[in-house]
Parts: C-alpha cells; structure tokens; sequence
C-alpha cells in the first residue's frame, strides 16, 4: 500500500512542472502584456517607448524567457510567488481572502451534493421504474438543466419577492462571524451543490444498477443476508468508484470555475480573480492562480486514487 501511494504521490512533481511550463510559455505567446494593458489604454495611452522600456525593466519582462522561468520556479519552490505585475501587491495576499472564500463554498456545495446524490441515487437504483425512481430522475434532470448561477438568481428574487429579505451581501469570514458567514455562503452552496449532485446522482444509480446485477449479489440475497449490509457493505462501496471519480473532480472544479455564481451572490472569490488578472494581462498573478487550480486538480487525483486503493483491494495489490 505504501508503495502505491509514494508512487502516486511522486507522479505530482512531473505534472505540476509540466502545468508550470505550459501556463509560462503560453502566456508570453499571446499578444501584448501587462504594460501595454496599463499604459496603452485610457490615461496613459499616450505613454512614450522609453516609458514602456523602463516598465519592461522593471518588471523583468526584458530578460529572456528562460531566466524568467528559472526565476519563477525558483520562487514557487520557496513559496515565494512574486508580486502582482498589476497592483504590485504581494500574490499570496491577492490570493489568501480569495481562497478561504472559494474553498469554503467548494466545501460547502460538495458536502451538499454528496448527501443529496448518494442516498438519492441508491434509492433510484432500488426501486428502479417505479414512481420513486421517476422523480429522482426528474430531480436530477433539473439540476443538470439548471445553471447554478440561475438556481441563485431565483433564490435571491425569491426570498425578496415572498419574505422580504435578501442573503447579506458583504462576505464575513467564518473566523470573525460563523453565523453571518454561513448565512451569506449556504445559499451559493446549495445553488451550486443542487446542480453538481444531479451529476452525481445519475453516476450513483447506473453503478448500483450494475452492481446489483452481480452474480454476488445475487447470492448474498439467496443467502437471506439483510438487504442493508448488502448494501453497504458490497453493493454501495464497489459502486463508489465512479462516484468518487465525479465528486472530487467537481470540487477541484468548483475552486475556480464559478466566476458567474460568484457574481451573483457578490462573492469575490478566486473565479474573479482569474478573470481580472487575465484581462490585465498579470503574468505572475495569473500563473500562480492556474498552479493553485492545478494543484487542487493534482491533490484530488491523488487523494481519488488512495481512495480507489481503499475501495477496492485489487487496485493497490495490482
């Protein structure tokens, strides 16, 4: 078992340099930079060549491309991201608010989805083609029909029209209000959790579909085994593998890809970041946001297969 998880664990270190070299290079490759986003528009548009030069210098966007790698790598080995090429803030700052407020909603609509989708799912599976089954599928059919920025729109115009009040819309963090945090963030998480367990939902209900069409399961029923322990003990955990695989990909997702959501529950999180250091051409800021993102994808992963192992014995003797 040790060895299947340094094995994976030392596969990390290939992909994130891999994700570092691609995120650089293609970020010189498009057209213009942070100086010409900062001085070639509104007020400074007028800016000479030797001003641009001098903020080129000074930004290390003059040397060549390689020693800017090298320079870059050898500050995310330290954890040492640089500054902001926009604010001239330091990224880990840029980044920290931004990050508890995301990962928390990412938390907070995963745990949603799951207890929604697994016993949802199962129950499908159980009384397949039956009324129960049905409305299950509708269920999750609207989720998966259903944008969760638009599920949050509704929420918000629903509470206005028929209780006359609104989610607080200035983020609090958990550590200086729990209360007030959790009643700004829930709804988000619920929009967003609702959407992702219907995905979740119809994975659960195919896996147990298949596995309760098992020759074993079969024969621990015949055996007169109580329809529970069948459940969970064989059906449910050899039907999780799938379910595991949609769950931790979709909360690796959910860390930067609810930029619209975001917007509508005034949530400055890191999916408006992205957009804003992109827009402003910040190399810096949005290198290490698309390492951050990469990482959470890589430690999921990670963590997804040392699941696996756990699961099913056959992965980790293998």
């Amino acid at each position: 078992m040790w060895r299947f998880v340094i094995n994976r664990f030392l596969l990390m270190i290939p992909t994130l340099l891999g994700v570092a070299l691609i995120i650089f290079l293609l970020l010189r490759v498009i057209p213009g930079d942070v100086v010409e986003a900062k001085f070639m528009s509104g007020e400074g548009s007028g800016a000479s060549a030797e001003v641009l030069a001098a903020e080129r210098a000074r930004l290390g966007l003059d040397k060549p491309v390689w020693e800017q790698f090298a320079i870059w790598m050898w500050g995310v080995v330290r954890l040492d991201f640089g500054i902001s090429m926009w604010t001239g803030a330091p990224i880990g700052d840029e980044i920290a608010l931004r990050f508890a407020l995301s990962l928390q909603v990412a938390l907070m609509a995963t745990v949603i989805a799951t207890l929604l989708a697994l016993p949802l799912g199962v129950l499908a599976a159980l009384k397949q083609d039956t009324w129960i089954d049905y409305a299950v599928r509708i269920f999750s059919i609207a989720g998966l029909a259903m944008p969760s920025f638009w599920l949050g729109i509704l929420m918000i115009l629903g509470f206005l029209i028929f209780f006359r009040w609104v989610p607080p819309m200035v983020y609090t963090p958990f550590w200086v209000d729990p209360w007030q945090n959790l009643v700004q963030l829930i709804w988000p998480a619920l929009a967003v959790g609702y959407r992702y367990s219907a995905v979740a939902t119809r994975m659960t209900r195919s896996s147990m579909l298949e596995v309760l069409r098992e020759d074993y399961i079969r024969t621990a029923r015949a055996k007169g085994l109580w329809l529970k322990l069948i459940l969970v003990r064989h059906a449910l955990k050899n039907a999780m593998l799938p379910v595991v695989t949609v769950i931790g990909l979709e909360f690796a997702f959910l860390l930067g890809g609810l930029v619209v959501t975001e917007q509508v529950f005034n949530l400055n999180g890191l999916g408006l970041l992205f957009v804003q250091a992109i827009a402003r051409r910040d190399y810096t800021l949005t290198q290490a946001l698309v390492l951050l993102v990469a990482s959470a994808f890589i430690v999921v992963n990670f963590l997804m297969d040392i699941m696996y192992a756990w699961l099913d014995p056959r992965i980790r003797y293998r």
